[in-house]
This record gives C-alpha cells, sequence and structure tokens, in this order.
C-alpha cells in the first residue's frame, strides 16, 4: 500500500511496527546513594522522528495545562566549624501538567489522533514546569507507539510509577527535616512532631 492512501491509523500502526526497543541508558538519581535507569527524551525522538517522517505523521504538543502547582520552602540545619548552628533556605518547585499531544496525516491535516498525558516536575530552579513537559511529551510518544524499552513491567517498578512516587517521597523527606529542625531549636516538643507527622510516640 502506497504510504499516501494510508489514513493515520495505518500510518501509525507502520510505525509502531518498525519501531526498535529502546534502551534505558539515562541514570535518575533519587538520592545521593540511590539511583534508577530511564529512557531519555531524545533516545524516543531519534527512533521516532525518522519513522514520522517517512510515513508523513508530525506529532506535536496541542495544549497544556498546569493544574497543580506549589513552591516548597524548607530549611536545612548544620554545624560550623565553631559549632554553630547554621540554617541554609531552600526553595523547591513542583508543578503538574495535563498535555493533550496531536498526531497528524500531513496528506491530510485534518485528519488526525490525540493522546492525552499526565506529568509532573520537581525541580529546586523553578524548572519543574520544564520538566513536566519533557515527561508528558516523552511518554506521550512512547504510549502512542507502544515503545518497548525492553523491560518487563513485572519484573519491577515501572519508570511512570517511579516518576509518581518522587514527589510522595519528596514530601516525607521535607516533613522529616522541617521536624529534626524544630527539634533542635526546640520549637516543638518529640510529641508534638510526632502528631505533625501523623505518628503516635512509643509509650
Amino acid at each position: 500500500m502506497e504510504i499516501k492512501s494510508m489514513n493515520i491509523y495505518q500510518r501509525m500502526a507502520a510505525i509502531t511496527a518498525e519501531l526498535k526497543t529502546v534502551a534505558k541508558e539515562l541514570t535518575v538519581k533519587t538520592t545521593s546513594t540511590s539511583s534508577y535507569k530511564a529512557v531519555s527524551e531524545r533516545d524516543i525522538i531519534d527512533a521516532v522522528k525518522p519513522l514520522e517522517e517517512k510515513y508523513g505523521v508530525y506529532s506535536y504538543p496541542v495544549s497544556r495545562e498546569v493544574y497543580d502547582s506549589e513552591t516548597i520552602k524548607t530549611e536545612s540545619v548544620y554545624e560550623d566549624t565553631h559549632g554553630n548552628k547554621k540554617t541554609t533556605p531552600k526553595t523547591t518547585y513542583m508543578a503538574r501538567m495535563k498535555t493533550t499531544y496531536r498526531f497528524v496525516n500531513i496528506d491530510k491535516p485534518e485528519e488526525y489522533i490525540e493522546t492525552t498525558s499526565f506529568s509532573e516536575g520537581i525541580d529546586s530552579q523553578d524548572k519543574g514546569s520544564g520538566k513536566a513537559m519533557t515527561y508528558a511529551d516523552k511518554y506521550a510518544l512512547m504510549k502512542a507507539y507502544k515503545v518497548s524499552t525492553g523491560e518487563d513491567v513485572d519484573e519491577g517498578t515501572p519508570q511512570e510509577e517511579l516518576e509518581k512516587s518522587k514527589h510522595s517521597i519528596f514530601v516525607i523527606k521535607q516533613r522529616c527535616q522541617e521536624a529534626y529542625t524544630k527539634l533542635l531549636q526546640k520549637k516543638m516538643s518529640t510529641k508534638e512532631i510526632a502528631q505533625s507527622l501523623d505518628m503516635t510516640e512509643d509509650e
């Protein structure tokens, strides 16, 4: 079948059939001692772009919506060389985004398919929205074309779940850090800290 006679579904199906496995070459650090492997946006684009050109498909984010954002301010406490307690402020930006991604038949622009992806980004330098955009675009392409990363979902935690859990883990760490700071500054008792963390103090 000639490509020009294909509809958008046939073109995307052909791209899916020709796409090869994209290996997880990107190492993402979650803490100073732990990390996980992921697929970079560049690797996905490099795999998809030539085939979209071959089959006459153009894909792009047609709309984005930041439906939740938060600025988290914390302080870390440390002792200087003279034993004096010092505090260092830290600001972290978080954004949750909904993106609608469109796949268009270049030879018949009124024919297209749309998919919706959700993402979140966390950054200490006001790049939370940018990271959320990157995740959304990458996952839209991966899911639309059924891109394989060579890993069985049953064998480990999917990358999507890891990304979703990052914010929850981050919030827990920040709450514990804040509680520790207040304890050192004697602003809260251990009982009050336990209550603020929804914990019960051992009798």
